[in-house]
């Protein structure tokens, strides 16, 4: 199992924020100072600090390294600029017409189990398919106890208890929330993470491996006495304009198998 023995710092100058992008996007200086058309020894001044950056060449750089718009915030703040993309909040009025979308989107994918999450992996919408479901698997206490993704599976009374093959399936999990934690340089990630590894601790390393009879990865619940096998979709907003709208994901989790499929439907159109 992949551990991060320390929090991923925060970036504290412009230069520390670009580096990690053009590191992490295997881009050398001279690279970027082409893409954004200026000398590689600007670029170098502007990364050790002994250049200030114009806004122009913020946008620039940013954009071409493709960081999400939170991160463009905090370089536009840390060169000593205002921010360009709005936080809107989930619930307020700005995003109503966005809610609407999603609430449809959700309602499209009943009965099979949906949810809206955040960057955080809290859940801020579902569906009824997903709500059943939980509540007929961990019941309806641990249901409400639990508002994020990742703690309602890793929980001790969570789905984790109802997964076959959980140990693989949780190192996998592990491992794409260690790399979110990595990427964005959340600390509100990196402690999920610490705390969702704290729960599997006690599950040995040298646990079988799921079986790959799929091209993605399939998850296996006790549901009512039966197997429920799904696979996940995740879909993202299109043209976000603001962090809050560009961060939020619907995670759909669809049939893998025609046993699967018939369960969830109502008992009058399942044959």
């Amino acid at each position: 199992m992949n551990k991060l023995a320390v929090e991923p710092a925060e970036p504290r100058t412009v230069g520390d924020l670009i580096r990690f992008w053009r590191n992490t996007k295997k881009i050398s200086q001279m690279d970027l100072a082409l893409e954004v058309d200026v000398s590689t020894r600007h670029l170098s001044f502007v990364e050790t600090g002994k250049s200030r950056p114009s806004r122009k060449l913020v946008f620039k750089i940013a954009e071409s390294l493709k960081m999400p718009f939170r991160h463009r915030n905090a370089l536009l703040a840390l060169a000593g600029y205002s921010s360009e993309f709005a936080e809107e909040s989930f619930n307020g009025e700005g995003m109503g017409i966005v809610r609407q979308a999603l609430q449809r989107f959700l309602s499209a994918h009943d009965p099979y189990p949906a949810f809206v999450i955040d960057g955080e992996y809290n859940i801020l919408m579902k569906n009824f398919g997903y709500e059943r479901m939980a509540k007929s698997i961990i019941g309806e206490d641990a249901f409400s106890r639990h508002n994020n993704a990742y703690l309602l599976t890793f929980s001790c009374d969570g789905f984790c208890n109802h997964i076959e093959s959980w140990p693989a399936v949780g190192r996998f999990m592990l491992d794409r929330l260690m790399n979110e934690a990595i990427m964005t340089k959340n600390s509100k990630v990196y402690s999920l993470y610490q705390q969702c590894l704290s729960m599997f601790s006690d599950v040995e390393e040298g646990a079988e491996q799921q079986v790959a009879d799929l091209p993605v990865l399939s998850i296996t619940l006790k549901c009512d006495g039966m197997l429920c096998k799904f696979f996940t979709l995740i879909t993202t907003l299109g043209t976000p304009l603001d962090s809050t709208s560009q961060e939020l994901r619907i995670e759909s989790l669809c049939p893998a198998d025609e046993a699967t499929k018939k369960m969830f439907l109502p008992e009058g159109i399942r044959d």
